[in-house]
């Protein structure tokens, strides 16, 4: 059953209306009336999490919120408008994707360069990014492998995307391929800086534990054609720590999303 994205009083981050993609001129659809409805929750802002299994589509919506492909029918809305420049919106791919030709520092500077701020003060506020991010030493590295690590590496494109504050954030399962420690600590850094933020994320992944452990919100995406197919509110509180995979809530929420999955 597709959940129902009921309109309320709170004004409209994102949304998604009737989205289908063909590769074919309609002869068959991989992605077919997908919707989905992000409100703006005041001083909060949400986490939602795209779940599903490999290839079902889940990277290909994240373009289309982002501007990056354009569906073969739908909409997507950008608070209550089409989806334009205007707003700034930051992505965080699978694949780091740091300037290698650049320091960190210089890295995390450009968002705020691009903006037009001077370049004393984007120095200061980069370095009080990168020092969030747990990079403070490494800033006069070049931010590619063999310099720094491949965690490293990603910490720098966190810092980066999220240094101007956008009001929303895209992230395509941002600790792939890094072993299970590292990833957590980037888990762990994500959830704290959306803390602060307070901005609207949106994560793909395919991953139930990654899932549970950073998102609000988690609906799945499935079936063939994919669409949203279910809603699981995430019954964990904030701050995440590591305590938190241990939970009862935690392992009982695996479970059951675990068995939908399975199903499908």
């Amino acid at each position: 059953m597709t959940p129902d994205f009921t309109n309320t009083n709170l004004a409209d981050i994102i949304e998604l209306k009737d989205i289908s993609t063909s590769y074919d001129k309609g002869q068959s659809y991989i992605i077919k009336d997908f919707n989905l409805l992000i409100e703006d929750i005041p001083d909060k802002g949400e986490f939602i999490v795209i779940l599903g299994k490999s290839g079902c589509g889940k990277t290909t919506i994240l373009k289309y919120i982002a501007g990056l492909k354009e569906p073969t029918s739908g909409q997507v809305l950008i608070r209550g408008r089409e989806r334009d420049r205007s707003v700034p919106i930051s992505v965080i791919f699978q694949e780091p994707s740091a300037l290698e030709h650049y320091t960190v520092l210089k890295n995390v500077m450009l968002p705020l360069l691009y903006k037009g701020v001077p370049e004393r003060e984007a120095a200061d506020r980069a370095m009080t990014m990168i020092k969030a991010v747990g990079l403070d030493g490494h800033e006069h590295k070049y931010a590619k492998f063999g310099k720094l690590s491949g965690g490293q590496v990603q910490r720098v494109v966190i810092a980066r995307s999220l240094i101007a504050n956008p009001g929303i954030i895209l992230m395509d399962e941002p600790n792939r391929g890094l072993d299970n420690e590292t990833a957590l600590q980037i888990d762990l850094l994500i959830a704290d800086l959306w803390q602060k933020l307070q901005s609207t994320v949106i994560l793909v992944t395919h991953n139930i534990d990654q899932a549970i452990f950073l998102g609000s919100d988690i609906y799945i995406m499935g079936g063939k054609p994919a669409r949203i197919v279910q809603h699981f509110k995430v019954p964990i509180g904030f701050p995440r720590t590591r305590e938190t995979k241990r939970s009862r809530e935690f392992l009982d929420l695996g479970g059951q999303i675990e068995e939908y999955l399975y199903q499908l």
